[in-house]
């Protein structure tokens, strides 16, 4: 298994470099201009940097502290521990069987304080079990990938590490029912699979940082039916959070569409006070009882 640890993947540790790195600019009252010609640099040298399309030395990295009157010791050690985590791609070593949108996302996903997640057709990966990730994707895959759904077992499993960290994120899942009940492996000789699956939905929600519900049948048509999603939330107030919507084939990240973020945060709310009074472990019970 990958240990991810409680450290920011890649692509949060790029963003937040770049952010600060701005900032101590800034606030020492410098143009990207002035500090390019100060250090005879290119001004596009120093643009990509803070764009985060290049990475930088530590030599560099130094020299713009330095110039940026930065010489406490300790926050010349802070920013190069965030350049140095900046270049460290957890998630690629899955580049073969994950498409880039949700290595992207799960770089996110790692660093998030807050997470909270619609699904509409199945148990979210977070919460899977191995046998029901397995049944799920070679059901998805085509006949003779082994070792695609191998990997992708694999990578599903150790994305479920930021469950048991010391400080995991606070995670809320809304359900539709339809994920209750749609049987996986289905084509075994006993409901095995999707009983262990419900008993594991059931004593995750059971732990303080897991809050899963699941909306009712009987709510009729609701805006989650137009399909599933997830919102991300960070620790560092210069961290915007993140709307990902997958359909299969194609993905949308956006951070920067905060009008579209606070629709679908009213959506889940929504969600949240029309389930409030229905606990997860009353509807499990019952489908339990059925599949016994």
């Amino acid at each position: 298994m990958i240990d991810l640890g409680p450290t920011p993947d890649a692509m949060v540790s790029r963003r937040r470099f770049c952010i600060e790195l701005r900032r101590v600019r800034m606030d020492a009252g410098l143009t990207q201009r002035e500090v390019a010609e100060a250090l005879e640099w290119s001004p596009a040298k120093l643009l990509r940097i803070e764009n985060g399309q290049v990475g930088i030395s530590r030599i560099d990295l130094l020299a713009l502290l330095d110039h940026y009157g930065v010489d406490d010791p300790e926050r010349q050690r802070h920013f190069l521990a965030l350049a140095r985590r900046s270049k460290k791609q957890v998630w690629t070593t899955y580049r073969d069987v994950l498409n880039l949108d949700f290595i992207n996302y799960l770089g996110y996903e790692g660093a998030a304080s807050v997470i909270r997640q619609f699904e509409l057709t199945f148990v979210p990966g977070l919460l899977q079990t191995e046998e029901y990730a397995r049944a799920l994707i070679q059901g998805l895959s085509t006949p003779g990938e082994k070792r695609k759904v191998d990997r992708q077992v694999q990578a599903r499993m150790a994305r479920q590490e930021i469950i048991h960290r010391p400080d995991p994120p606070r995670m809320f899942f809304m359900l539709d029912e339809a994920v209750v009940h749609r049987w996986v492996g289905a084509g075994s000789s006993d409901a095995t699979i999707m009983r262990r699956q419900l008993q594991q939905l059931a004593e995750l929600d059971a732990t303080p940082h897991i809050d899963i519900h699941v909306i009712p049948f009987s709510s009729g048509v609701h805006l989650g039916m137009m399909g599933s999603f997830v919102i991300l939330e960070f620790p560092d107030p210069v961290d915007d959070d993140l709307l990902f919507i997958e359909n299969g084939r194609k993905a949308l990240v956006t951070r920067e569409d905060r009008s579209e973020i606070e629709r679908y945060k009213g959506m889940f709310w929504g969600f949240e006070t029309a389930v409030r009074q229905r606990p997860i472990g009353e509807v499990l019970d019952r489908i339990l009882r059925d599949i016994a």
